[in-house]
């Protein structure tokens, strides 16, 4: 049975205890964003701090049940949410699914792109259905994403584009070698399309986060056979933070705002300082 990363780390991470700060600030008022990955994770949490901030949201994930549990309490809250589920590895089915949100919400102003898989596998032993699965789910549903929201993001005079990428795309990651492929892609895709798209008043930047307390990086596991202290490279520390979602999407919410005007084709790191 293969370790689990948590199983294997002993010493203590430190959470932000961001989750009872208050946003007095409103940089989303009469704005819609779209975000993907809304179920959980570094998602649910841009979802949670973009409404605090007064925007209204177009929510995308392929967990229905969980989507929907995020969408009622945000609803709640008083917050404008529409929601669909769809695999983003998909084009057809993506595209319907961002289209039907734009229908039901009008324009989006803003995207953040956060839906994706984390897979780890000693690279000898990988097989192409595994290799696949991550590309297609990371990397071309990134396009995916992007390419159905790009049409209704250049409508407006100026849009906000954030893709969630990962340290992985330059920092050393054991048996994630398809994982950060993707991950390192992501980077290099925004980045033209910041140049592509300047002029059509689009920013287009990337958020890249470490180790973050989600469910997706709890189910990190080191392959059976591999050797457990090659995780020892991804904490440093003697005491490694991990750094909470909320964070993250405090970045998002900078990058996917008007505070964000003039930053273009950039890639802010969040991690604790590990890197």
């Amino acid at each position: 049975m293969s370790l689990k990363f948590w199983q294997v780390i002993r010493t203590g991470f430190h959470l932000n205890p961001s989750l009872s700060i208050l946003f007095p600030m409103k940089r989303f008022e009469n704005k819609n964003v779209l975000i993907t990955g809304a179920a959980s994770g570094i998602g649910r949490a841009a979802a949670f701090r973009i409404a605090s901030e007064g925007g209204s949201l177009a929510l995308l994930d392929r967990d229905e049940v969980k989507l929907s549990e995020t969408v009622d309490e945000l609803t709640s809250q008083g917050t404008r949410v529409v929601s669909a589920t769809c695999d983003v590895s998909n084009f057809e089915q993506t595209g319907e699914a961002i289209n039907s949100l734009v229908d039901q919400i009008g324009v989006i102003h803003s995207l953040s792109h956060n839906a994706g898989i984390l897979r780890c596998y000693r690279t000898h032993e990988m097989t192409p259905a595994q290799w696949d699965e991550i590309i297609s789910i990371n990397l071309t549903g990134t396009f995916n994403v992007n390419r159905h929201a790009l049409p209704h993001l250049l409508k407006n005079e100026t849009s906000y584009l954030v893709n969630t990428s990962s340290i992985a795309s330059y920092y050393r990651h054991p048996w994630a070698s398809a994982y950060s492929a993707t991950k390192g892609a992501i980077v290099s895709f925004t980045r033209s399309l910041f140049i592509e798209y300047f002029q059509e008043g689009l920013r287009a930047n990337c958020v890249l986060p470490g180790s973050i307390d989600t469910p997706l990086a709890r189910a990190y596991a080191v392959p059976k056979g591999a050797n457990p202290e090659l995780i020892q490279c991804l904490v440093p520390f003697k005491e490694p933070v991990m750094v909470s979602p909320e964070s993250v999407a405090g970045t998002i919410a900078f990058l996917a705002s008007d505070d964000a005007y003039h930053i273009n084709g950039a890639e802010i790191t969040v991690d604790g300082g590990k890197v």
